[in-house]
């Protein structure tokens, strides 16, 4: 499969061996890359602009056969999703070495990013909607003369049931929502496929909208209900 067919929560934060070609020639600064080098072990993680990255853990000459520059601690480079979305690659079950080398490395690109964010990323449910370029941008349907359009929303957290974000792009449309707007998404099930449904967006909510808002995010803390799923309160 190629890397572009593979659902995000497949391989974010994990591991795949990527066939990469000539793009290993970029990492010959760290380390000497030979004719036959054209596969990288990769992991992945967002950038501090949500743009989806492919960290270079080691490089090597066959799928089987990628753990060149494993041992050193310093990673060999970063490709971006649009040099590799078309490259064919292999999810990998990974070694203790991988382990150690990319958990602290990762956890230094995740610092200061929200923990409910984070979380958002690991949820399969958003997989079939996210932008494979930015994985935080996710399609919403928001209400247009009595239909539902999707849009794409910047997911920014999470409140109760609600999946938080921001419109991404200024509608086409007068919808009273504009650039960076906020909207309270809830996911709802077509078939067996997760979309979402903006029940409040804009800047401007009525009294009764900000309510019923607050009401809702109220009622389903007390029941121990979220967006990730129920809690068990004691």
């Amino acid at each position: 499969m190629k890397v572009g067919e593979y659902r995000f929560t497949d391989y974010y934060h994990q591991f795949m061996t990527i066939e990469a070609d000539d793009l290993t020639e970029e990492l010959k600064d760290q380390i000497e890359i030979h004719d036959d080098d054209c596969f990288a072990l990769c992991s992945s993680y967002c950038a501090r602009d949500g743009l989806l990255e492919f960290n270079v853990l080691s490089v090597g000459s066959s799928w089987e056969n990628c753990t060149k520059g494993l041992e050193r601690p310093e990673m060999l480079g970063v490709f971006s999703i649009d040099e590799v979305f078309d490259k064919n690659a292999r999810i990998v079950e990974p070694s203790y070495e991988m382990i150690q080398k990319n958990t602290p490395w990762l956890e230094r690109r995740d610092a200061g990013t929200d923990d409910d964010l984070l979380m958002t990323r690991l949820d399969p449910r958003l997989d079939g909607l996210r932008d494979p370029y930015y994985p935080d941008i996710v399609l919403t349907g928001i209400v247009v003369d009595q239909t539902v359009n999707e849009y794409d929303m910047r997911i920014t957290g999470i409140k109760g049931p609600f999946l938080t974000g921001t419109i991404e792009v200024e509608p086409d449309e007068d919808l009273g929502i504009h650039l960076d707007d906020p909207i309270w998404a809830l996911p709802y099930l077509i078939g067996n496929e997760c979309r979402l449904f903006a029940l409040f967006a804009g800047s401007n909510l009525s009294e009764d909208q900000v309510k019923a808002r607050d009401r809702i995010i109220h009622e389903m803390d007390k029941a121990g209900i979220s967006f990730n799923g129920f809690t068990i309160r004691s």
